[in-house]
């Protein structure tokens, strides 16, 4: 993602001609090689970083003029510390094994010398490297940053098709890299189901297994995340092929299982860390939490139960986590048995808000599993309608 990137930035394109070190990394600029003072006149190394802003398939212009900068404090020919770079905290901390100590905070002018933000990315790169490279050149007139080299960088593989900017303008994307590893089976992708999977791919997780065997039919369309043309409807597509389509113009990796998940095609769960199972109870369920459990996957199964009164809808939904460390509590809170009960939103009842409701509290319970949330606690949590209550509990 990162060469593309670059290849289809005319800005980023031309810092690479012109022989910067540049990479891309978790939704930022890196800029390797600047030289720099420090304080006893000795030439040092250090770092350019800042957030990307881009569409899918370019730059646009940067958002602010901060850049945070890896080394040490940048000095003048006197040893004294560069003033004119403006200092700030630095926006980024850490990309990838690259930690930023200073911040530097300097906006161009424009022709009435009033202040106007940075046209590109090279003229913010090359306005902070012409402050320092002023002082360094006193006292090495060779030093350059323009080492003709791109180093390798950690986000060619890069599971999002364009920057997550948003991430790395608020300095998250480190605790973000708790998902990087994670390659999720979304088994089902009904109402709670799609909304579970529209949270899932915002993060960067490896990949995403879609596995589902029914249709995404008018009624579907009620109830699931965004809004489909009538061309995308005709004729209904899977499930899987439906919103792999839609997911996959921003998350890469989306693997797409058009059948539904029985004793027959267990191996669909091969090379798979984290399970969302979100099926109504069924004989193919109780296979499948026996098959997630002899495989040691932590899984959340989502569900709702919901009933019609003369005050209206009623019932709960349920969000429950099963690890290996708490199997034996959490199974009975795992439904498998459909038991003959009724339930209205098995008649197609619209109610999106609930659906996107119990995927937040899936997606919730998840995050806090892998260390994204704090005070992560009860694996079990059920809210009332009727009360508007979440109740969360360890059995």
């Amino acid at each position: 993602m990162s060469q593309q990137l670059i290849n289809r930035s005319p800005d980023l394109q031309r810092l690479v001609s012109e022989g910067y070190a540049v990479s891309v990394s978790d939704g930022h600029l890196l800029v390797e090689e600047i030289p720099y003072l420090d304080r006893h006149g000795a030439v040092r190394r250090g770092v350019f970083g800042c957030a990307l802003d881009a569409t899918s398939e370019r730059t646009v212009a940067p958002r602010d003029h901060v850049m945070s900068f890896s080394g040490g404090e940048p000095h003048d020919r006197n040893g004294n510390p560069l003033s004119a770079l403006g200092r700030t905290s630095p926006r980024c901390t850490t990309v990838g094994s690259i930690t930023f100590q200073q911040g530097f905070s300097n906006k161009p002018r424009d022709t009435s010398g009033g202040h106007r933000g940075y046209a590109d990315f090279y003229e913010k790169v090359r306005t902070y490297e012409d402050i320092i490279l002023s002082e360094v050149h006193a006292q090495n007139p060779t030093a350059t940053a323009r080492v003709g080299a791109m180093p390798p960088t950690a986000s060619e593989d890069d599971p999002f098709v364009f920057p997550d900017c948003a991430s790395a303008r608020a300095g998250t994307t480190k605790l973000a890299s708790v998902f990087k590893r994670e390659v999720i089976a979304h088994i089902g992708l009904g109402g709670t189901g799609a909304y579970i999977l529209d949270h899932a791919t915002k993060t960067p997780v490896l990949r995403n297994h879609l596995i589902d065997g029914d249709r995404q039919y008018p009624h579907n369309a009620y109830r699931s995340p965004g809004t489909p043309s009538l061309e995308e409807m005709q004729p209904p597509p899977f499930k899987v092929h439906y919103h792999a389509a839609r997911y996959g113009r921003m998350k890469r990796n989306i693997v797409s299982h058009p059948t539904k998940l029985t004793a027959a095609n267990l191996e669909l769960l091969e090379g798979v860390t984290f399970a969302f199972l979100a099926i109504d109870a069924c004989p193919e369920k109780a296979e499948i939490v026996s098959e997630l459990e002899r495989r040691g996957l932590p899984f959340i199964d989502v569900g709702m139960g919901l009933h019609l009164s003369s005050n209206g809808i009623g019932g709960t939904l349920r969000a429950v986590l099963s690890t290996k460390e708490n199997r034996a509590s959490v199974r009975p809170h795992i439904p498998l048995d459909p038991g003959g009960r009724e339930d209205i939103y098995e008649n197609n009842i619209q109610i999106s808000d609930l659906n996107s409701l119990n995927a937040d509290m899936a997606v919730q319970l998840w995050k806090g599993f892998r260390g994204f949330y704090a005070n992560f606690a009860e694996p079990i949590w059920h809210y009332q309608i009727e009360t508007r209550q979440m109740i969360r509990s360890a059995a």
